[in-house]
């Protein structure tokens, strides 16, 4: 069952991060409101207004889209009734033009022989009353000339119907209607030249019998005047951001009004509820997902209190100044200074993560520029690697130059490849400068007052605990240095076991350096400190005895708060004994008892007063803290005899509930064991015997 004190804290924890997250809501809604501007159309700008991005200017598109559908040409379709109508009445000419030639024929062996004038005069007549149709009779002339034979007239009529049904065939308009005519009559000039003195009359009557057969469709003119408009509608004119919409001094007309409006310029005493709804999805999406990565995280990420709210602070931090560094240069932006605390804290894989998701949070008040996301992405990078490394101490001049260098190839590479100008270049270049290093030295400069406030165990905290220097290994050294030997080899078998099961192997080896500073009270009554065969729990009782040695933990953690030394090594120091008993001084107690002819003492009176591992690193310092002893009082130097009794000690500790808090699995202890057996496999190794 879960302890409502422990529960405590993440209640708080948990309240803090809804806080925050309405925080971010209003941040980012305040900070991605454009400029708006008190104008009416009419009004004069008293500036230039510039495009924050880029839209579909629905003003013009509609303009556009209204003059296409209303300029769209007539649609006009073929009517095969009209079109045998004009065949029909060819044929019907010629008709008319047979009988005529009949008449001729039969006035030359008559009485009054008929003229070839007066009877294409005569046609001519006839055609009008019967056809509707004036030919000029001399162009018709040559019907009733007397070299033409009828044999002659049927080719010429057989061929003026083909050209009069080939060129019905098709859409024929009035603008195209001659032409066709024109194109016809050459081809049959050219194909039958021996008939081409026919071909101005063929040309002639077709000309003049022939008429359109296409007629209007209002239904299809309709639908193609609506696709014109559906056509612009759905490809609207397009503002680029960094567009000029009015300069100043001009008049803010209709379309710049509407281009205002479009954008959310216009000043609106209102509150914007559709961009407040737009911010609050977004913002909720990504803390979806944060919570997602957190909760899949949560077993290794374990953060104490103090660098929670430190990383709630820098991260609201960072949102905050956004909202007013974003009116100055779309490259302002220190999210880079959150990704060096935070990597410093609880590292790379997380820095990045967390940074990212802080980077996309800032990002609508920066009008999602991809060039501010990309540059900061490699800086988020580049940082969160170098300030998340605990193998060795990064030097502070590195973690200034390789992420500003990044950032600034970034930069550079961004605009070659977009093609942007020479000042572009320049002013990318310096704000993305500027805003790296004020960052870095920014998230530099703070780290002491940061690891003073929270005392935390960074990876430079750390790292600065480990060297032989430091204070108290160098007292551990000189007044106690069988402590010290002892807390050597329990680091390297801490940082083994580690390393093996993915837990923090740096606090593991700089908590095991100081896991027994406690003993430096009274250094001599631990076994490992005497020298001389001179033992001063001889001259005590078991139960003094006990009370001294089962007392160092408490010392440990009263001079590690002394020192200030971080709160991650200080419960360590608390729960690397738990709540066991020495096993020596009880069994002697049990045995003077028993001479007594007394009760066994109760065992809650020999126990360590601390508490039992709380997390994987502790449960490690505390496993190999009794395995180191156990071997070295064993005097063993064989591999497997040392492996049979590490198993025979966890088992111990699993027996006596102190492993119940760890999470530690039997598989990590499977690892910790395999790895203990690699470190004394070196420490066992046989050395060449040097002659005397």
């Amino acid at each position: 069952m879960s302890n409502p004190k422990s529960l405590k804290p993440k209640v708080h924890q948990i309240i803090t991060l809804a806080l925050a997250a309405l925080t971010i809501v209003f941040l980012v809604f305040y900070g991605s409101l454009p400029v708006s501007y008190d104008y009416e159309v009419g009004s004069i700008a008293n500036q230039d207004i510039y495009a924050p991005r880029s839209f579909a200017d629905t003003y013009e598109t509609q303009r556009r889209a209204i003059v296409a559908r209303d300029t769209c040409a007539d649609v006009f379709v073929r009517s095969d009734k009209q079109s045998q109508e004009s065949i029909d009445r060819v044929d019907d000419f010629f008709d008319l033009a047979e009988q005529a030639r009949k008449n001729v024929t039969q006035g030359r062996t008559g009485q009054t022989p008929i003229k070839p004038a007066d009877a294409a005069s005569q046609l001519s007549v006839t055609v009008e009353q019967s056809l509707g149709v004036k030919i000029p009779s001399e162009n018709i002339e040559v019907f009733f000339d007397t070299g033409m034979s009828n044999t002659t007239f049927t080719y010429v009529r057989e061929k003026t119907t083909s050209i009069a049904e080939l060129i019905m065939l098709g859409d024929v308009s009035d603008a195209v209607l001659h032409t066709r005519i024109s194109e016809q009559i050459t081809s049959f000039s050219e194909s039958s030249p021996s008939y081409s003195k026919y071909a101005d009359a063929m040309s002639v009557v077709l000309s003049s019998i022939l008429e359109p057969n296409t007629v209007y469709d209002q239904k299809a003119t309709a639908d193609s005047a609506n696709n014109a408009y559906i056509a612009v509608i759905n490809e609207p004119v397009m503002i680029e951001k960094g567009t000029k919409l009015v300069e100043a001094g001009a008049i803010v007309d209709e379309h710049v009004y509407s281009n205002l409006v479009e954008l959310e310029l216009i000043r609106d005493s209102s509150f914007n509820l559709i961009i407040f709804a737009r911010t609050f999805v977004y913002v909720l999406v990504i803390s979806a997902c944060s919570v997602i990565y957190l909760n899949i995280e949560r077993k290794k990420l374990k953060v104490e209190t103090p660098v929670f709210y430190l990383l709630i602070t820098t991260f609201l931090v960072t949102v905050g100044t956004s909202v007013y560094m974003s009116t100055l240069s779309n490259l302002l932006c220190i999210v880079i200074f959150f990704a060096a605390v935070c990597s410093t804290y609880i590292g790379t894989q997380n820095g990045i993560i967390l940074s990212v998701i802080n980077l996309l949070l800032i990002w609508p008040m920066y009008g999602f520029d991809p060039e501010v996301f990309f540059i900061n992405l490699v800086g988020i990078i580049l940082c969160s690697i170098f300030a998340g490394r605990t193998d060795k101490i990064i030097n502070n001049a590195a973690l200034i130059f390789f992420p500003t260098l990044g950032t600034i190839a970034t930069s550079f590479a961004y605009n070659f490849f977009i093609g942007n100008a020479r000042t572009e270049y320049l002013n990318s270049l310096v704000f993305t400068f500027i805003s790296t290093i004020a960052s870095l030295v920014a998230a530099i400069g703070l780290s002491p007052i940061f690891e003073l406030v929270c005392n935390v165990a960074s990876p430079v905290k750390l790292i600065s605990m480990s060297q032989p220097g430091q204070h108290l290994l160098k007292r551990l050294f000189l007044e106690a240095s069988g402590t010290h030997s002892h807390s050597m080899m329990v680091a390297n078998l801490a940082d083994s076991a580690a390393e093996a099961i993915g837990a923090d192997a740096l606090l593991c080896k700089v908590a095991a350096y100081y896991h027994d500073i406690g003993k430096l009270e009274n250094p001599e009554y631990f076994t490992e400190n005497q020298h001389g065969g001179v033992n001063p729990h001889d001259s005590l009782t078991v139960m003094e005895s006990v009370a001294i040695i089962t007392k160092h933990p408490e010392d440990g953690v009263k001079l590690a708060k002394k020192e200030r030394l971080p709160n991650a090594v200080i419960k360590i120091i608390d729960e690397h004994h738990g709540t066991t008993y020495p096993s020596y001084f009880y069994r002697k107690a049990v045995e003077d008892a028993k001479a007594r002819g007394l009760e066994p003492p109760d065992v809650n009176n020999f126990r360590y007063r601390g508490h039992i591992p709380s997390s994987r690193e502790s449960a490690i310092v505390m496993i190999a803290d009794t395995c180191e002893a156990a071997v070295r009082s064993m005097k063993t130097s064989d591999v497997e005899s040392a492996e049979q009794l590490i198993r025979v000690l966890i088992k111990d500790k699993i027996d006596q509930d102190q492993l119940i808090n760890s999470g530690l699995s039997f598989d990590d202890i499977e690892k910790i064991v395999i790895a203990f057996k690699q470190v004394y496999a070196g420490v066992f190794h046989e050395r060449i015997k040097y002659p005397e």
